[in-house]
């Protein structure tokens, strides 16, 4: 087993030997009870309670969270791309023959047609249960929290659509005009650049800052091995109490000494301890 090797050589730039410990063990009755369950690949959540909200403001932006350990492969998930209208311009070039992205989108929609969707409840719903990741052209992406509204995207966080770019920013792109204004504008779509950052998403995990005292973080799935689970669960650590990962990281204030607890669960488990500071004071 891996947890009985040596953890001098972990990766670890947060997690104390102590902390480790206990989250070993919590992910080790975590991954016993699953298997006696017959379940190999659950998500596995660090629940974070902060002494302070992460956020002053409502915030329906996933920040991504790169992990040493992949979290998924693109080709495992099911992917909705929003783009500009006409949608045409975008998924002829990422959907055409010998596209590096030729057969990576389940479906390709324009915001109109988004707009639509997320108008009637029983659509936006099945369009929740159906995708494992939305994505959204970032010229559009500001009008998604407003169209997804109370619906189960901000009910559930973990699916909130993520911005992406169609092509790589120039200086020298070329612009053309638009056919309803003067206005030039970049219409320019590159698979090739389109992918690499789909690629960086599916790898990494994601948080939305909150208002309030809690998040709850994907640190990877129960059929992962012990040193990479606590090694992700490191660096999602570290990403969010370092201030050399400002402004996007480095949310919670003063290091873990910003952190009341942590604990591991999966979406149908009681929560396990790492690290609980409210009993350790009461005692």
């Amino acid at each position: 087993m891996d947890s009985n090797s040596s953890h001098s050589d972990w990766n670890l730039a947060v997690l104390n030997d102590e902390l480790r410990s206990r989250a070993i063990r919590s992910l080790k009755a975590l991954k016993a009870h699953l298997e006696s369950q017959g379940d190999h690949h659950e998500a596995i959540y660090l629940i974070i309670d902060t002494k302070t909200p992460t956020s002053s403001d409502l915030d329906l932006v996933p920040r991504i969270i790169p992990l040493p350990h992949a979290k998924d492969s693109y080709e495992n998930l099911k992917i909705m791309l929003i783009t500009k209208d006409p949608v045409t311009t975008y998924r002829t070039p990422l959907e055409q023959k010998g596209a590096p992205t030729e057969d990576v989108f389940g479906e390709i929609v324009s915001m109109k047609k988004f707009k639509q969707f997320a108008s009637n409840p029983k659509q936006i719903k099945k369009l929740y249960y159906e995708y494992d990741l939305l994505l959204a052209d970032h010229r559009v992406y500001r009008l998604l929290p407003s169209l997804i509204g109370r619906s189960l995207f901000f009910k559930n966080n973990k699916k909130l659509p993520l911005m992406i770019q169609m092509a790589k920013p120039s200086p020298d792109a070329q612009l053309v005009k638009s056919k309803k204004s003067t206005k030039m504008k970049d219409e320019r779509v590159e698979p090739d650049y389109v992918l690499r950052q789909l690629k960086k998403i599916a790898k990494s995990t994601t948080f939305v800052p909150s208002t309030g005292t809690c998040l709850s973080i994907v640190i990877g799935y129960s059929d992962f091995k012990l040193r990479q689970l606590i090694e992700n669960m490191d660096a999602i650590l570290e990403y969010l109490t370092s201030p050399k990962f400002k402004p996007v990281g480095g949310v919670i204030k003063k290091g873990l000494a910003g952190i009341e607890d942590l604990h591991l669960k999966t979406s149908e488990s009681v929560s396990l301890p790492v690290m609980e500071k409210k009993k350790n004071e009461a005692v």
